[in-house]
């Protein structure tokens, strides 16, 4: 029978345990009293995990640290996997000879284990141990016993406190992101705001926001909580090579317990140096569709719950909504500002007919002054003649266009537009030491607005002088492919700056100090009137080459 002294001791015990509901807090008064009532040397109190089947240390005392972290047992393995399985208490005198004992501590003579059990339930094992052996007695494990059978119930009801403290913080959290998207229309600081949410909600030590690029085939980060810059610097991830771009190709979280362990993770210098060990990442879905995705990283092994999986997804659904909420913002305020661009082309207009007024007089008299002068060099003289006709036509192709009246198409040969453009440049090229090579391959004659043609492929050569400022190659070739005459113009100059490689074709839009932004969008004009295609492809520091596609029209 056991004494009442120890009946009072474990009773005022069985009180501290039962006064909080903190589970960590409980486990440690639980291992504390189990230690205490039987003056054990060490101790440790295992939980089952129901996914895997496998005990693990949740609290521990006497044990090294390691010990406590690599010791795992399957349900049925050592005395401890026995008791889980058998939902009965043991009592070893002597380790050494059961043959159920798996050595951890080699100092260790005695054992007593006791189930944790909760409505007809295993949900753990107490353990005590002792370097002397027969150390406990049946007074030990009847104390023991009834410290277990309460405990199960506190356990449970101090995991019922943490379920319902989690739906508090998600709740708070999605109200926090509910008035991000209500506060808030700046994308950057909606996304900090979101992996900082992310972090704190899932107790971790990196929190990550990826969302794909325009063509859909890559993740880029674009905030970072808690990875310091080695981590925001991180390369874009291949939606089809990584494992974080599984979530985009399955649309479903994936958990990774050890990415340090896994052979598919991308970076696992950057996992070790950081310090990232479990992954939960979850796709941020708008509609059914894709936008992005949120990862989270523990600093050590985690399993991570069924409950915070929901949690994080629930998060994402709201981060998706607010992401898109401030995209639209910006491309509402981009449209504001095409609008009032387009308003300023509008007053350009006006001033240029006004313009184009004022310059025919002199250029009459520029060309009437030109036909009276004797120049020696008559290749010169046939350029400057057919540049002071081309100058009036343009004028007055201007001015009918202001007007109303379409110009008139021509059959012409674009390599000969080509060629006679050249020559234009054909001076400064010199001048600043460029290369030119020429590739063009004889061509069918295609009808075109000549003046129009001439202006596009002078703009394209300046733009292209303009880019290299240090000298360079200027490659123009051409040839026919697929029913359109197709002309490549490439430079080795500095090339297009991907912040505005999308919008180069828009007014306004200018790399130079002092360009106005408008060579390109008369470009684009004059291809889209000669019903044609303009592409661009640009490397930093290597150069641009682009590529003007006209329909082919059969010469009857």
């Amino acid at each position: 029978m056991v004494e009442n002294s120890r009946l009072t001791e474990l009773y005022n015990l069985s009180r501290v345990i039962s006064s909080t509901l903190e589970p960590q807090e409980v486990l440690n008064l639980i291992i504390d009293a189990a230690v205490k009532i039987t003056k054990a040397t060490t101790g440790s109190l295992m939980l089952i995990d129901r996914d895997s089947g496998i005990l693990n240390i949740e609290v521990a005392r006497g044990f090294p640290p390691r010990v406590v972290s690599d010791t795992k047992l399957k349900i049925g393995e050592g005395i401890t996997g026995w008791v889980a399985k058998q939902g009965k208490p043991v009592l070893v005198p002597d380790v050494t000879r059961d043959k159920r004992y798996i050595k951890i501590d080699k100092d260790v003579k005695s054992e007593l284990a006791v189930p944790l059990i909760l409505e007809d339930e295993v949900i753990g094992v107490v353990n005590v141990d002792s370097t002397r052996a027969s150390a406990f007695t049946q007074e030990d494990m009847e104390l023991i016993f009834t410290l277990a059978s309460q405990s199960a119930k506190i356990i449970q009801n101090a995991k019922l406190y943490e379920t319902l403290k989690w739906r508090v913080e998600e709740l708070s959290a999605l109200f926090d992101i509910g008035k991000v998207i209500t506060e808030t229309l700046n994308l950057e600081k909606v996304l900090e705001t979101i992996v900082e949410k992310a972090s704190h909600l899932m107790n971790t030590k990196v929190s990550s926001l990826m969302l794909l690029n325009s063509g859909g085939d890559e993740l880029v980060i674009k905030a970072v909580h808690g990875g310091g810059m080695d981590y925001t610097l991180k390369p874009n991830l291949k939606v089809d090579e990584s494992l974080i771009g599984q979530v985009v190709r399955t649309k479903k979280p994936l958990m990774i317990l050890d990415v340090r362990k896994e052979k598919g993770y991308r970076h696992l210098d950057l996992a070790k140096k950081v310090g990232l060990c479990s992954l939960l990442s979850v796709p941020m879905m708008v509609k059914e569709r894709i936008i992005g995705v949120i990862n989270t990283y523990t600093a050590a092994q985690h399993r991570f719950t069924s409950e915070e999986i929901q949690l994080l997804s629930s998060l994402a659904d709201q981060s998706a909504i607010a992401i898109e909420n401030a995209r639209l913002y910006e491309q509402m305020i981009g449209l504001e500002e095409r609008i009032r661009e387009t308003e300023k082309l509008g007053v350009l207009g006006e001033m240029a007919i006004e313009v184009a007024h004022e310059i025919r007089n002199p250029l009459t008299i520029v060309k009437m002054l030109f036909h009276s002068l004797s120049i020696p060099d008559k290749k010169d003289a046939t350029i400057i003649e057919n540049e002071l006709d081309r100058m009036n036509r343009i004028v007055t192709q201007f001015l009918n266009y202001a007007r109303g009246e379409k110009p008139e198409q021509q059959k012409m040969d674009i390599n000969q537009v080509l060629e006679n453009t050249l020559l234009l440049v054909e001076h400064r090229l010199s001048q600043q030491r460029m290369k030119l090579k020429k590739t063009l391959l004889p061509l069918p004659s295609i009808s075109c607005y000549p003046e129009k043609t001439a202006q596009l492929f002078l703009n394209l050569f300046l733009n292209a002088i303009d880019a290299m400022e240090d000298g360079g190659e200027l490659e123009v070739s051409s040839e026919a492919i697929g029913g359109f005459i197709q002309v490549k113009i490439k430079d080795s100059g500095s090339g297009i700056p991907e912040s505005i490689k999308e919008r180069i074709f828009q007014p306004f839009v200018t790399t130079k100090a002092k360009g106005l932004g408008l060579g390109l969008a008369i470009v684009h004009r004059v291809v889209e009137e000669h019903r044609g295609k303009i592409e661009v492809d640009s490397t930093p520091d290597i150069g641009a080459t682009f590529t003007v596609s006209l329909p082919i029209e059969v010469v009857q």
